[in-house]
């Protein structure tokens, strides 16, 4: 218990006298407490704060502490000898009430109470410069420790990594500033800057390792600038954005690495890719790019980087994007405007980071976003706030809604931080989240779960929606999908994504039917195929499918772009006679499938890897697309990584391209070109 004696005769001061500066005089707290949890209620009325608290029995009044940030230093600011309710015009400040017994004496403190805890939840931090250091550390550490991949063995001796599942969420934003901390980031953790420009927030170290190997998944870091060399060794479902690395950047280190998407960030030294087996790099600047095992991939990316190289074994792609694109919405703040959520410029192709000459693009005030928390929101209060107009902000945590979200107001925003993760109820069997088929939507930074059974995760537009959106197109960012894995139930979905409308940008998807932990079989967690796209004139900027029982991505719009695409078939095929497509006429279901009747495609740096385990199976094309038409590819691998004997994949395209199987495990093949009608 915190005390503290209060001057005799500051009860007698009249209530009108300001008595701020009294308590420079009293001893003050014990700096060891500080609270976590509050006991009351904080509000922004007018742009004041409304602090509002349960009376306390016996107690003659309440002390008012302050302090600029979480885990900064709490000052006596105030006195309320009278009610149980405080109004302040500092609404970012952070405050704690004390309760003064007759004594005068301190008997404890309730709170914190802040905007920043209220608005953004208990699993999201927001940092300062003046926060205590150590306790910030503190806070990182503790999040690690519960989900930094160690291998634990459970009741049947089997190794899990700790935290790969688990239901944790966790969100560390830092205002602008230099912060002296060594972030090692775990499963579902994001760290982000705040400031409007990834230069204004320094951090002195960031890492991500591969301590569980091929397995590093689920954590971004953005808008912020690491001070020397950084080692981000991770897999998919990962993002670094928007970030300045001052020194080399390592995107392996003591376990296999199997990623991975970068953008928008400049690294001052050399990237070494290390056991990478693949990377896609976007809109970048490194000083040098060194290393590969099959299918590294550049887009708009200045520096010192190999140009295009291609044998039987894989190698480079280096190209320049004549497609549109638009970077991640980001949070932002500033003591001016308060907190914002900034919203890039559409752009068409170019090259290096967007950030060099200021932010380009349209800042929207918080007021107009509903930001969501799950420890109190359904799909019934989320499908009302966009009803009224409102943008959705989720912070960290997992949803559970028992009806799709409603997306149909063009440009509306959408967007999340710390791997909040959506999650059908048993009530819902439609889909998580459908888009309309209007102008704008920019849907981003969410990870969709399923469920006992739905028909989908994410649709955008409904079925032979013909709208163009060339002059403000629908943007998808990091978006990640998971069929099984998580809990020990069946679930089945038809596709994960279905994309209807055209002009779709998507950016950094990894769509994964899980192949190891709970839940997971080939009659378990049932999906037939990862992306679905109908609608014409959709580009994709990294897009990885994995394990899904049929075509892992059947494309059927025209006009369609990929820069970028890995995909591994499934682990768990039982039988042959299980796995025929093409009316049961040919082996397997190919991994990229451009449907007949599609007259023009793109395709760039694609990677098709077999493990299949279970059974003497084999897949006869790794892609199938028409034999005529504007379709091209470039840059085509398949792999075979291990598995039953005598498994492997014939072609690498249309009967092209040499099998892999044991003792010839690579097929890399340059290009392909359709037939001109």
């Amino acid at each position: 218990m915190i005390k503290k004696r209060i001057l005799s005769f500051l009860v007698a001061l009249p209530f009108a006298v300001s008595i701020a500066g009294v308590f420079t005089a009293c001893k003050k707290p014990d700096s060891g407490k500080k609270p976590d949890t509050a006991d009351g209620n904080f509000q922004i009325i007018d742009n004041r704060a409304h602090i509002s608290w349960d009376e306390v029995e016996g107690c003659t009044g309440y002390l008012i502490q302050k302090s600029p940030s979480r885990f900064g230093n709490y000052a006596d600011a105030d006195y309320v000898a009278d009610g149980t309710d405080y109004v302040t015009d500092d609404i970012y400040a952070y405050y704690r009430i004390g309760a003064v017994g007759a004594d005068g004496v301190v008997k404890d403190f309730l709170g914190p109470f802040s905007y920043e805890l209220e608005t953004f939840g208990k699993n999201t931090y927001i940092f300062s410069p003046l926060d205590d250091i150590e306790q910030v550390q503190s806070v990182l550490d503790g999040f690690y420790a519960l989900t930094d991949g160690t291998v634990e063995k459970d009741e049947d001796g089997n190794g899990r990594a700790r935290g790969e599942f688990t239901d944790e969420r966790f969100s560390a934003f830092f205002k602008a500033g230099e912060y002296a901390l060594d972030i090692k980031m775990g499963y579902y953790t994001s760290v982000a800057g705040l400031d409007a420009s990834p230069e204004g927030v320094s951090i002195s170290k960031v890492t991500a390792d591969a301590t569980i190997s091929l397995c590093n998944f689920w954590r971004t870091a953005e808008n912020l600038s690491v001070g020397g060399d950084m080692l981000w060794a991770v897999s998919q479902a990962t993002s670094l954005r928007r970030v300045h690395v001052k020194g080399n950047l390592r995107l392996s280190g003591s376990g296999a690495t199997s990623g991975g998407f970068l953008a928008d960030t400049k690294v001052d030294g050399t990237v070494n890719s290390g056991s990478q087996q693949q990377w896609f790099s976007r809109n970048s600047a490194f000083g040098k790019w060194n290393g590969k095992v099959w299918n590294m991939a550049f887009v708009g990316v200045d520096g010192e980087v190999p140009q295009n190289y291609w044998d039987k074994s894989g190698g480079y792609t280096n190209v320049p994007s004549d497609r549109q694109l638009r970077e991640k919405p980001i949070l932002t703040f500033d003591e001016v405007s308060g907190y914002r959520i900034f919203v890039p410029e559409l752009q068409t192709g170019g090259s290096g980071v967007s950030w060099n000459n200021g932010a380009r693009g349209e800042f929207i005030p918080i007021s107009d976003f509903y930001v969501a928390r799950s420890d109190r929101d359904t799909a019934e209060t989320l499908n009302a706030q966009l009803a009224k107009g409102k943008h959705l902000f989720f912070t960290a945590g997992i949803y559970e809604l028992d009806e799709p979200l409603k997306i149909t107001a063009g440009n509306t925003v959408v967007t999340g931080a710390g791997l909040a993760t959506l999650r059908p109820s048993a009530k819902n069997n439609d889909t998580l989240m459908r888009v309309a088929d209007v102008d704008g939507v920019k849907i981003s930074g969410i990870l969709f779960d399923a469920g006992n059974s739905t028909k989908t995760l994410l649709e955008v537009g409904g079925k032979n929606c013909t709208a163009d959106h060339s002059a403000n197109p629908i943007a998808l960012n990091d978006l990640f999908f998971r069929v099984g894995g998580a809990k020990a139930v069946k679930t089945s979905v038809e596709a994960c994504v279905e994309i209807n409308s055209s002009n779709v940008i998507g950016d950094n998807f990894w769509v994964w039917r899980a192949d190891h932990w709970d839940g997971v079989g080939w009659t378990e967690n049932v999906a037939k195929n990862g992306v679905i796209i109908n609608g014409a004139n959709v580009t994709f900027y990294g897009l990885f499918v994995e394990h899904f029982l049929e075509y892992q991505t059947i494309w059927n719009g025209n006009g369609g772009t990929t820069y970028f695409y890995q995909c591994e078939l499934p682990y768990d095929v039982p039988d042959q006679n299980s796995w025929l497509s093409h009316g049961g006429t040919v082996n397997g279901y190919a991994g990229y499938k451009v449907a007949e009747g599609v007259t023009s495609h793109r395709a760039y740096a694609l990677g098709v890897y077999s493990y299949l385990r279970d059974a003497p199976v084999r897949l006869e094309n790794a892609i199938e697309c028409p034999s005529t038409g504007d379709i091209s590819f470039y840059h085509m691998i398949t792999v075979y990584l291990t598995g039953y004997e005598q498994t492997g994949i014939d072609h690498v395209i249309n009967g092209e391209g040499a099998a892999v199987q044991k003792g010839a495990t690579t097929s890399g093949l340059e290009q392909y070109v359709a037939v001109k009608p």
